[in-house]
């Protein structure tokens, strides 16, 4: 159906907007993890419990390098549609989309009722 395709396409943008926003979230979230780990590793007295703190620094590093990942992947399609002309692209298909179903609806449930009687 027409307005499936047209709901999968809706949801991809929606999909981008949330998975950019979370990602963009987690990496400040991992920014600020890393003046935690640097702190520890300055006041740490032994070598051993800086080198787990450097293991736990470095996973911090690989999950942010996602999450950047992340927002690079989805900040065009994100920046796009805020623009207000295409934003209120996007609004009209949202509302293209209920006239659209409308009329599946319609064909779906529609029945012939004859005008002469015999």
């Amino acid at each position: 159906m027409r307005s499936e395709e047209l709901k999968r396409f809706l949801d991809f943008v929606k999909e981008s907007q949330d998975l950019y926003e979370t990602a963009k979230k987690n990496m400040q979230q991992e920014d600020r993890r890393l003046q935690d780990f640097l702190h520890e590793i300055e006041f740490e007295s032994t070598a051993k419990k800086r080198s787990k703190v450097c293991t736990r620094l470095h996973k911090s590093r690989e999950a942010r390098r996602r999450y950047k990942d992340l927002v690079e992947e989805t900040e065009d399609l994100v920046k796009f549609f805020e623009e207000p002309q295409n934003k209120k692209t996007l609004d009209k298909m949202v509302q293209l989309l209920g006239k659209i179903r409308k009329v599946e609806k319609y064909h779906r449930e529609r029945a012939y009722y004859p005008r002469v009687k015999e």
